[in-house]
This record gives C-alpha cells, structure tokens and sequence, in this order.
C-alpha cells in the first residue's frame, strides 16, 4: 500500500531577502513605464507641431469632409425623388448650395454693410444719447458724481477706443480685404473637395472598409454611425441655437422699433457658435442698440433677452445636446474645455461631436464586456433575442439591453449564491 505523501508547505522557505528583488523589480517597472510614457507624450508633442504647420489645409479637408456628410443624404434623397443620377443630383444639390452662399453674401454685404455704415455715421448721436442715459441713471439712484461719474468714464473710453479701432479698420483695410479673398478662396477650395468626395462616396468607403481587417466590421460600422449622428447633431444644434436666437432678436427689435434690424441678426448668428462667450456676445447689439437709440427701452430690451437666453440655455440647449449628440451635457462642457485648450477655437466647437464619437464607443466596449462576464450568457444568442423582439432597435441599444439584462442574470446569481452560503 502506497504512503500518502504529505504536501510540502514553502511558507517557511519565504524569505526577507527576496523582498528587496521584488521591490527593485517594480520600481523598475514603473520607471520605464512612466519614461515611455513621457517618450510617447514628447513624440505627440513634435507630431502636433509638424501637424500644425499645415493645420489649414487639414482643416479645408476637414470642412470638406463635413460638407460632403451633411449634403451626402441631401444628394441620395435627391437623386430618389427626382429619378435622376446621382452626378446630376450632386450638381443639383451643390449648385443650391453654391447660389444659397452667394445669395446671402451678397444680401449680407449689401443690407449689413448698408446698416453698418449708417450707424457709424451717427455714432455722435449714439455715444451723446448713452452718455445722457448714464447722467439720467445716475441720478436716479442718487449717486454722487464726486463718488463715480458713469457719463465721463463712458466718453474717457468712447475718446480712446473708438478713434482706435477707426484707425485700425482705415490701416488695416488692405489686410481685410486680403482676409476676405482667402476666407472665399478656402470656401471654394472646400466646395469643390466636397463635390468629389459626394460624387466617390461608395469608392472612398470601399477603399476605407478594405484597409480595416473584417473582424472589426462591427466596430467600423458602429464608428460610422457614431460620427454621422455626432457632426450631424452639432449641425442641427447650432442651427436650432442660432435660429432660436435670430428669432428672440427679431420679436425684442420689432416689439421695442429698434433700428438696424438685419445688423443685429446677423452679428448675433456669428457669435452663437462661439462656446462659453458667444451667447452673451449674441445680446449685445440689441443692447447696444437699444441705449443709442432707445434709452427708454434698455431696461426691458435687457431684460427680455437675459430672461429668454437663460430658458434657451437651461431648458433648450441641454435636451439639444442629449437628443443630437447623445452626451450628457457634463461631458459635453467637459468636451468643450477639453477641446479648447487643446485646439483654441476649432477645438473648443469640434470637441463636443469627438466627445459624442469616443462616448459612443466606450459604450460599447463597456456593455460588451458586462455581457461576457455573467457565466451561461451568450452575446450572440442574447442580441439575437432582443433583436427579434424589437426590431427597430439601433445595434447601440440591442447592445444596452443586453447589458442591463446580463446585470440583472448576475444579481439574481449572486443572491442564488448569497442564500446557499
């Protein structure tokens, strides 16, 4: 009969000496992951710079691009309502688009320059009527002028800044225009890179699809729909902002008869876009308008667009934000500051949609993996399931469901095990 042969135990052979091998071994570690790290970081960093020496070119692709998947549906409904092909439906749309963009440059350079021109040409009246204004207010709320006078602070900065930017408009006119030609030059640069990226949609994809190995289709096809629902939701955000805007400028103008109307509209449309500041930008030219030419109304011209941008900022822009872009709003801000700091302006309106995109993706990486954790759950068999049952469920929320119900299968196993212990 064999002997049982007891199991030898090495707790006794640990020993103190080995410990200082393993300390030094992690601090080794760590000392040539964190340099890797700072290697990686520097590398970036001469990338960036190289990158950003053509920084315009990429973003003329880039706006080409963006162009090109807006107007990309528009060609395919058109091309389908209209039975024609698709090269006479890109000529359709782009030549739209094409006469749309002149026709409001050229609405724009001659109403608003028109407007722009008439209140610089009464500019006196203006600076006369606000400095009474702020004579009448100060007065009012019995302010000695030996303690502060509003009126000579006003004309000590109207007497400085206004001869100033006169006087850099007059030296800087050659450069403006010079901005201007190459502001319309990169404009259509952009249009005509955008009507061939439209009219080789289908190759440029085959090509694209054909470089990423087909194990990755889910990923790529999730990563195109990601990108498709976050530019375009930027898009139609912006557009409903502005809107909404031009419209709260438009009903305070006609309510309050204040003048240069148009002006108004379209300085507070280019200033919407701009994050953090440009809403509050956006309510300065009727204010502005209003204390030049209607003292009377300041008050209540104020009053009305603070109130009306404060329920646009707090009740319609987070509901925007979560319908297009499918973020919350805190890693929309998040985005935002994010991008800004990274990429100044065009970092700070592009961060948001790049935020939606990597959201989206963490999504579904993480409800994947909280499929694949609970034991005798199949993902195929699971999505499946979910997908015969709701069929016009996006690939994003088959997935989410799946992951809720996996949750719930491990909770119930894990009481299972809880009460038999």
């Amino acid at each position: 009969m064999a002997t049982a042969v007891p199991k030898l135990r090495f707790a006794s052979l640990r020993s103190t000496s080995l410990r200082p091998a393993h300390g030094l071994r992690r601090s080794a570690t760590i000392f040539f992951a964190t340099g890797s790290a700072v290697f990686i970081l520097l590398i970036l960093e001469r990338v960036m710079a190289a990158v950003g020496a053509y920084s315009e070119i990429f973003m003329i692709c880039f706006l080409a691009w963006l162009l090109a998947f807006v107007v990309s549906p528009l060609v395919d409904g058109a091309a389908i309502r209209f039975h024609i092909g698709r090269s006479k439906a890109v000529g359709l749309v782009y030549g739209t688009v094409a006469l749309a963009l002149v026709g409001f440059a050229l609405v724009a350079a001659s109403i608003g320059m028109s407007e722009a021109t008439n209140l610089l040409g009464r500019t006196d009246e203006a600076t006369a009527t606000i400095s009474a204004s702020l004579i009448s207010l100060q007065r009012q709320f019995g302010i000695s002028t030996n303690t502060i006078d509003l009126a000579a602070l006003f004309r000590q900065g109207e007497g400085r800044i206004l001869p100033e930017i006169k006087a850099t408009v007059a030296d800087q006119s050659g450069a403006i225009a010079g901005t201007v030609v190459s502001i319309v030059g990169a404009l259509s640069i952009t249009l005509a890179l955008s009507v061939f990226i439209v009219s080789d949609a289908s190759g440029l994809q085959a090509k694209w699809r054909r470089v990423i190995p087909n194990r990755f289709e889910t990923q790529l096809d999730l990563f195109d729909r990601s990108v498709g629902r976050a530019f375009r939701g930027l898009l139609w955000m912006q557009a409903i902002l502005i809107a909404i805007q031009v419209a709260l400028t438009v009903v305070v103008g006609v309510a309050f008869g204040l003048p240069y109307l148009f002006l108004m509209c379209l300085v507070a449309a280019l200033f919407m876009p701009i994050p953090f500041v440009g809403p509050g930008l956006a309510l300065a030219p009727p204010i502005f308008i209003a204390a030049a030419f209607a003292p009377g109304a300041v008050v209540p011209v104020a009053l009305v667009l603070f109130v009306g941008q404060a329920l646009i900022m707090h009740l319609v822009t987070p509901r925007l934000m979560k319908r297009t872009s499918g973020v919350h709003p805190i890693v929309t801000i998040v985005s935002v500051l994010v991008g800004a700091q990274l990429a100044g302006i065009w970092g700070a309106i592009f961060g948001l949609p790049v935020a939606a995109v990597i959201s989206l993706l963490a999504n579904y990486v993480i409800n994947v993996q909280a499929v694949q954790e609970v034991e005798g759950v199949d993902l195929g068999t699971v999505t499946a399931a979910i997908r015969a049952a709701y069929p016009e469920a996006t690939p994003e929320e088959v997935l989410a469901e799946a992951a809720d119900q996996a949750e719930a299968i491990y909770a119930s196993q894990r009481g299972e095990r809880n009460s038999s212990a």
